[in-house]
């Protein structure tokens, strides 16, 4: 997998541009939730950091604006965790020989990715996430260390793991996380209290 690259350009207070390495397309498209961007991953994944209201995408630049307090500073390590965790979503597309995979060969395939580009990955930020079983074309999986608790386990989930499963393999159905992230000692990003 391709790492991108993203480099921070603060306008003001509430705008900021971040230039990535790789284009996100061609068309310029301008989002105010996380529900209407389906078309631009990277841009979902940037509205599960709390304040983001609204993204431009125009090529390799997103134009983000925030409501929050926060500085842009403080916020650049949850953005680029949220780019990061997304680049799962661009993995090859599955050969169809893998379309025939019954679970147990599944379970193989799937815990070589975790080896090489999930737990790389998070480790980095004091994870683990731990590939449990397939079964029915599900993804069970438990996360652990500074995943466990962590604000941004989700992102990791969907943003990242989940999207990048069922793009390399379209069989799977989804993914459950039997994490109990309440009793999570060490999180890598503190959860927000609602």
């Amino acid at each position: 997998m391709e790492s991108i690259t993203i480099s921070m350009h603060p306008i003001d207070d509430a705008k900021c541009e971040f230039h990535l390495s790789t284009p996100l397309g061609e068309t310029r498209a301008h989002y105010s939730t996380g529900d209407d961007c389906s078309a631009h991953p990277i841009a979902a994944a940037v509205f599960t950091v709390p304040g983001i209201t609204e993204i431009d995408v125009n090529g390799a630049v997103l134009t983000v604006t925030k409501k929050s307090e926060t500085s842009w500073i403080e916020l650049e390590e949850q953005l680029a965790y949220a780019f990061e965790m997304n680049a799962y979503s661009t993995a090859p597309p599955a050969s169809h020989a893998d379309q025939a995979l019954n679970d147990d060969e599944l379970f193989e395939k799937v815990a070589e990715f975790f080896t090489s580009e999930i737990n790389p990955t998070v480790a980095a930020h004091g994870g683990k996430v731990e590939l449990i079983d397939i079964e029915n074309s599900m993804v069970i999986v438990r996360m652990m260390g500074g995943c466990q608790g962590c604000g941004m386990a989700n992102v990791t989930l969907r943003q990242g793991i989940e999207a990048g499963l069922r793009k390399s393999w379209p069989v799977l159905k989804g993914i459950v996380d039997i994490t109990d992230h309440a009793s999570g000692t060490d999180p890598y990003f503190t959860a927000e209290k609602k």
